[in-house]
């Protein structure tokens, strides 16, 4: 089926004109004729403005098109799919749509495509208008596809992400809450240019990039990113990442509307994305210190290198990235019981093999392979440093997992905000008591603590750091302990005849 004989299409583009859609593309025509309008009046008087070329006065009127584009197609769009999702979902019509003979992946383009289909308008006027502003400032030939193609795959990304928020929150609001997260943990990576992963999802990067290009007062951002050494182009890498990630958010909305009782990620899904990510992340650190961190000759660099604290910078948005992993990955409760049942009463070993104990473990042996790319040539030296990182990571991860299934079964509804209680106590109250008591052991103290300070500060006592990452592997084994109560009560309940040992 073409998309625009897709029903779900055509109702989205009948709400669309429907609700009105001339006054947008207004609004959006006058902002480009006046962005073009102050570009024809510096070009007929120079003097009156402070540019010192045309090309440079292109730029900054075009940066403000790009800007608002992106506000309309990227951000608008996202909330815009997000909200028509929750709002069908809430009134019955998702369900309905899921009962027609429609398949789920042409379900799924409907409101794909179809929902954002006025900010597609108003984000084609400002592009056009682009366009013009680029011919009369002479701007290279690269310079407007190059942006357009970034932007337009930003939005398709960013939209399949909106997707699959509208099917995961019941709530409308969701989707800009969403927004407004993604964003605000964003913006501590502007201050590492092309060495954080997150610069090539969105990508600011590759726009930045095109801007900047033959600026050498401004290497950071005009350098090609490098990938264990070896330079791509900022464009291809975000394109590639957006695409293969773009496939695992599609299989995950068609697999969501065909079975909405299916976990968002499959199990070998989430490991890849999460290899994906921290493998590139690692990859573009890499040749900061070629695979000798912490190596004594390149310790006074380390220090003197704008971005000292990228290594705890990644170590933590490893711990970030494994956390959001475990909880879109982990089974319900309820959903493993069910296995259980049919399986005659199930054991704690079916029990391990399907819950997220065991993808924490394999999330942990991916990062911490990852990590050990930055010591290949140091290993000899600084071995302490990388155990005391991977083995922080294997017991952040594993009592997460552990946590968050212990919380589930234990408080049920409830367990999102006992979950949020615990990893304040275990990760930030320690910090907290170390700041209002003047003593830094007690911020040591913070699950968070042991990796951070080991890649971060060459003067640390790694041996105290190894005692409290082995004392917090042992405050694991008592949540292992909870946990396993937890769930032997529960299989007592689908079969009380059947051992649980």
């Amino acid at each position: 089926m073409k998309l625009f004989d897709n029903p779900i299409f055509i109702t989205q583009r009948r709400l669309m004109h429907r609700a009105g859609v001339l006054a947008p593309i207004l609004i959006a025509a006058l902002i480009g004729l006046s962005l073009l309008a102050g570009l024809i009046a510096y070009l007929a008087d120079p003097m009156d403005f402070n540019f010192n070329s045309p090309q440079d006065a292109g730029k900054v009127f075009y940066g403000w098109i790009i800007g608002v584009e992106i506000l309309v197609l990227v951000i608008g769009g996202f909330s815009k799919i997000s909200r028509t999702l929750a709002e069908e979902r809430k009134a019955g019509l998702w369900d309905s749509n899921c009962l027609t003979p429609l398949k789920p992946a042409q379900i799924v383009s409907g409101y794909w495509l179809g929902s954002p289909l006025r900010e597609c308008y108003m984000a084609a006027i400002l592009a056009g208008t682009g366009l013009v502003i680029c011919v009369l400032a002479k701007l290279p030939l690269a310079f407007w596809p190059g942006t357009q193609i970034l932007i337009f795959s930003t939005a398709l990304f960013f939209g399949l992400l909106a997707s699959l928020v509208g099917m995961a929150f019941q709530k409308p609001q969701a989707g800009i809450l969403m927004v407004g997260l993604v964003f605000f943990l964003y913006m501590p990576a502007l201050a590492f240019s092309r060495h954080t992963v997150t610069n090539f999802l969105l990508p600011i990067y590759g726009i930045v990039n095109l801007f900047n290009g033959g600026n050498d007062s401004n290497r950071e951002w005009d350098a090609w990113p490098e990938i264990f050494g070896l330079s791509v182009p900022p464009i291809l890498l975000s394109l590639a990442l957006q695409f293969i990630l773009g496939i695992f958010l599609w299989r995950a909305a068609v697999r969501k509307t065909a079975n909405p009782f299916q976990p968002l990620l499959l199990r070998w899904e989430a490991i890849a994305i999460f290899a994906l990510l921290v493998v590139t992340q690692h990859s573009l650190i890499w040749n900061n210190w070629h695979g000798a961190f912490g190596a004594a000759q390149h310790i006074q660099a380390y220090r003197n290198y704008p971005d000292d604290s990228l290594m705890a910078v990644t170590h933590g948005g490893t711990i970030f990235l494994g956390v959001l992993i475990l909880t879109f990955s982990s089974p319900l409760p309820e959903r493993v019981r069910v296995e259980a049942l049919r399986a005659g009463g199930g054991s704690l070993k079916m029990i391990f093999s399907r819950s997220a104990v065991s993808l924490a473990l394999a999330l942990a042996v991916i990062a911490a392979i990852a990590t050990l790319t930055q010591f290949i040539f140091s290993f000899g030296e600084n071995a302490i440093i990388w155990l005391v990182t991977a083995g922080n990571l294997f017991v952040f991860f594993l009592m997460f997992s552990l946590l968050l299934e212990f919380c589930r079964l234990r408080f049920k509804r409830r367990a999102l905000g006992f979950v949020a209680l615990w990893l304040f106590v275990l990760c930030i109250l320690p910090f907290i008591l170390g700041g209002v008591f003047s003593n830094a052991a007690l911020a040591k103290l913070s699950f968070l603590a042991p990796g951070v300070i080991a890649v971060s500060d060459y003067n640390a006592d790694l041996t105290f750091l190894g005692c409290v990452t082995f004392a917090h592997f042992g405050g694991v084994l008592l949540f292992f302990l909870a946990w396993r109560q937890q769930w032997k009560l529960l299989l007592a309940k689908t079969s009380p005849s059947t051992s649980t040992q």
